[in-house]
């Protein structure tokens, strides 16, 4: 036989599948991305190409008929097959998956490339079941991308050795069958698969739809946790060496347990990846997962974490059993042929590529998806690691209602979050499913990727922006599908929700601009100016690169004053130990002129040994020599004298020149974390300055808390007193694309601190073992995962929304955005408008609610109908 390379049988997996041809599971699958800056299509011919010289799973071609036994053929060659079309997406990917792929023609992928304009289009990748799944698909993603990148660079691509899939293949058959089996079938003695709740399924159908979804496909919901919901979920993951996939089925089968399943529950799942055998030596693609029993048991006592580990534990290692075809399980469960699918619900999770997005972002590429083309199950929920954690409910429209299907989500994110926070608890400690709608299903569902009334406001009615919601069709649209959603927003226990101030924070490294040093300052505080922010904070950082840029604050304040004309002018913060109370006093003077008013100072103690080479003596005793010095340049402010001495000796009590406009200096102590300080703000009459970098927002509230209690005793209004929180900020567009540009930086900056704080150590002489930089790094990575989702703002402007309200109800009436940290200023300076507009959100009720309820129904309900608004 010519252009052949090698010949092998098929996995049991890849026998079914060829068996089973037309069923909705061997239909090919597709991946597609967007692209906004031209694609260089020649460049994209020579990376498919070489993909398919790299794996032999691509190269395969399939023969059965008149064969005792199917066979897989790797040919030598073969040809990739690039299309060009001009249709829709939506259009074009149902038509693609109506094209047969002839198992016998390799390759059995195909990559089409749809134009919307010369430099606009979206890429399509189609691929047969039977040679790649998902995570294999995702590889061969990436590498087409890096080998894209290459080919339209003209470079060598560098990408690691390719395994063939024989190797796989050779692995398989050399496992024991019988003892296969046996690790198969033991779990599953007595075993019932677990069905779908009744209250789940639909009873009737009031309008059906004239053009009903096509066999095996279904519509798809989704739910996204919150950022510091998943920062739970992922902490408690790392914490405990858990797998998410371990975490998703115990949520799963305590939902179902709740719905009166029973405590032996039994749902299907896929299987991902290779073999502990396999898992080294080079790049292996090719079929692996498949559609496999899971059986848990809810235990009645005995804490959720203790379960967890047993569940991982016993699924730790994977076996030849794992990659038997459905019809096996079937039969060893004693289920009848004719009763298909086997499972009613399947749980599974995806494999993150980390490397993908930002890959696909650096060529111009965004949203690689990955379209469910066929539905093995009347119910797949998919878990997915992100930035917010994403559950997809892939469903049959048929038998489930989408409404019990949304609140089905919505209670299957609480428990993922209330397993990792309540761990330690017994499974009755969670909460319990809310209740149903009696109206969930009554001409809800409208077939395709469309969802009628029903279904925004399931979903909208556990929202917690909403009291009260319906949703009519919109009659000035007859015919459309268009909805009017009629809200009642809950508002906060309080009442009016508090408005926070914005400010700007900065502290950037000296090195880490261009000549220009001062742009992202100079134009961060014009645009802070002229968008309504309270304030520019400019920090005072001696003798390191790190915060290198501010040696001093009145300097650079003093430049900001000639260019701005409303914003305040603080410092943040000056280190009065270091520096005469008179000079402070006369520099802040100036520019309180010069702004016409506008300066604020931040004050602190300071930290580092080094910044006191400026005044050695004043080491030992900072705190008490900065509270002496604030008294002293309070004092001078209001224009009394202060006690000295002069050149010659003398005492003499000198007052500072030039006056300035406020008759009184607003001060800020700058509280990194110790109560004391807190309190000793309050007591003073002081504002405060503290920061999210060294304590979480829980901790931040009870000093806050104590700072309001301090005034009081001392006789100050409680109420008054303005506390500002620093954190790390960076908004924008795209969750995905703002991680891209925050994880190297955010990451390297809190290894600096963190080797600052080594720093420290070693002046003071304390032992302590911390030069490892392998233990720096990995501090500064889990440092980063948990920082910017729990004490940072970054994300988009409604995803920052959340944090922004924990900081409000914590008692803090300002933000200092923190935007310096080592983002490309070019970036930075783009992702102050996507600040301004975070601002906007949170200080117009009306404008947030609509736009949080809108982003939320698109997240939820991809695919919705067009919806208007109306606040009550």
């Amino acid at each position: 036989m010519k252009n052949v390379q090698d010949v092998y049988r098929l996995s049991p997996v890849q026998r079914e599948l060829l068996s089973r041809a037309s069923a909705p599971e061997a239909r090919p699958a597709q991946l597609h991305w967007s692209f906004r800056q031209g694609l260089d299509e020649a460049a994209l011919t020579s990376a498919l190409r070489q993909l398919l010289v790299r794996h032999t799973a691509l190269r395969t071609a399939f023969f059965a008929q008149g064969m005792n036994e199917p066979v897989q053929v790797v040919r030598e060659k073969v040809e990739p097959r690039m299309e060009q079309r001009t249709a829709s997406l939506a259009a074009f990917l149902e038509e693609d998956r109506r094209r047969s792929m002839n198992p016998a023609n390799a390759p059995l992928l195909r990559v089409t490339v749809l134009r919307d304009s010369p430099e606009m289009g979206t890429v399509v990748l189609t691929y047969h079941p039977l040679v790649l799944d998902e995570d294999s698909a995702q590889v061969c993603l990436r590498e087409l991308m890096v080998l894209y990148r290459a080919a339209r660079e003209g470079n060598e691509a560098v990408l690691g050795r390719s395994r063939p899939h024989r190797d796989f293949m050779a692995w398989f058959e050399q496992q024991d069958a019988q003892e296969s089996e046996r690790r198969a079938r033991e779990p599953l003695q007595g075993a019932r698969c677990s069905r779908i709740p009744e209250a789940w399924r639909v009873t009737r159908r009031e309008d059906p739809h004239p053009d009903p979804l096509p066999e095996g496909e279904g519509m798809m919901q989704r739910f996204l946790l919150e950022p510091t919901a998943t920062a739970h979920v992922q902490a408690f993951l790392r914490q405990h060496s858990l797998e998410l996939s371990t975490l998703l089925h115990a949520a799963w089968a305590v939902l179902l347990q709740q719905y009166g399943q029973g405590g032996d529950l039994l749902f299907g799942t896929f299987t991902h990846g290779l073999p502990a055998a396999l898992s080294g030596g080079g790049t292996l693609v090719g079929r692996f997962a498949t559609l496999v029993p899971r059986r848990l048991q809810v235990p009645p006592r005995g804490t959720l974490l203790r379960w967890l580990r047993g569940l991982q534990a016993e699924y730790a290692e994977r076996h030849a059993s794992d990659y038997f075809a459905p019809s096996q399980f079937q039969s060893w469960l004693e289920v009848p042929p004719e009763n298909l699918p086997l499972f009613d619900s399947i749980v599974t999770t995806g494999t993150e590529d980390e490397a993908l997005g930002p890959l696909a972002r650096s060529l111009g590429f965004h949203g690689p998806t990955h379209e469910v083309t066929a539905l093995p199950a009347p119910l797949v929920v998919h878990a997915e690691q992100g930035p917010r954690l994403e559950l997809r409910l892939h469903y049959d429209p048929g038998q489930l209602a989408s409404t019990a299907v949304a609140h089905a989500a919505a209670h299957l994110g609480t428990l993922l979050e209330e397993l990792a926070l309540r761990a330690e608890q017994e499974p009755s400690a969670l909460s319990p499913p809310p209740e149903m709608p009696e109206n969930r299903i009554a001409g809800s569902i409208t077939g395709g990727n469309r969802f009628g009334a029903a279904e925004v406001q399931a979903v909208l009615a556990r929202h917690p922006a909403v009291a009260r919601v319906s949703v009519v069709p919109d009659s000035s649209t007859p015919g459309s599908g268009a909805l009017v959603v009629r809200v009642e927003p809950m508002r906060p226990a309080t009442g009016a929700r508090k408005k926070p101030g914005f400010g700007l924070f900065f502290f950037a490294n000296e090195g880490a601009g261009t000549s220009d040093k001062y742009r992202l300052y100079l134009d961060g505080a014009r645009f802070a100016d002229r968008n309504g922010f309270t304030a520019i904070w400019t920090p005072e950082r001696h003798f390191d690169e790190h915060g290198g840029l501010y040696p001093n604050p009145s300097v650079l304040s003093a430049a900001l004053s000639t260019i701005t004309e409303r914003i305040g002018l603080r410092s943040g913060s000056v280190v009065l130990p270091l520096h005469s109370p008179f000079r402070v006093a006369e520099e802040w003077a100036v520019i309180d002129n010069l702004s016409k008013g506008r300066v604020g100072l931040s004050v602190t103690s300071g930290w580092m040994p080094n910044d006191f080479a400026l005044a050695p003596d004043h080491f030992e005793g900072k705190r008490e020599v900065l509270f002496r010095s604030l008294e002293q340049v309070r004092e001078l402010w209001r224009g009394g004298a202060v006690a000295t001495r002069d050149g010659a000796g003398n005492e003499v009590q000198l007052r500072t020149f030039p006056r300035p406009v406020q008759p009184e200096l607003p001060i800020w102590l700058t509280c990194p974390g110790n109560p004391e300080l807190f309190e000793k703000a309050g007591e003073l009459g002081l504002n405060v300055l503290t920061s999210l970098a060294s304590q979480p927002v829980d901790e931040v509230r009870e000093k806050i808390a104590l700072y309001r209690a301090a005034r009081a005793r001392a006789g100050h209004d409680p109420a008054a007193g303005t506390v500002s929180v620093m954190l790390h900020t960076f908004v924008g567009r795209d969750s995905g694309e703002v991680l891209d540009r925050v994880r190297g930086p955010l990451t390297h900056y809190l290894r600096t601190h963190l080797r600052l704080q080594q720093m420290r150590v070693r002046s003071l002489d304390i032992q302590m073992d911390i030069d490892d930089p392998k233990w720096l790094d990995s501090l500064a990575t889990f440092a980063f995962e948990q920082h910017y989702r729990m004490s940072a703002l970054i994300g988009t402007p409604t995803s920052c929304l959340p944090m922004v309200d924990r900081l409000m109800e914590a008692g803090a009436d300002e933000l200092a955005c923190f935007i310096d940290f080592g983002v490309a200023e070019a970036h930075a300076i783009e992702g102050l408008t996507y600040l301004a507009e975070l601002k906007e959100l949170a200080n117009d009720e009306a404008l947030r609610t609509r736009r949080v309820l809108a982003e939320h129904l698109d997240e939820r309900l991809p695919g919705k109908p067009p919806v208007t608004f109306e606040l009550h």
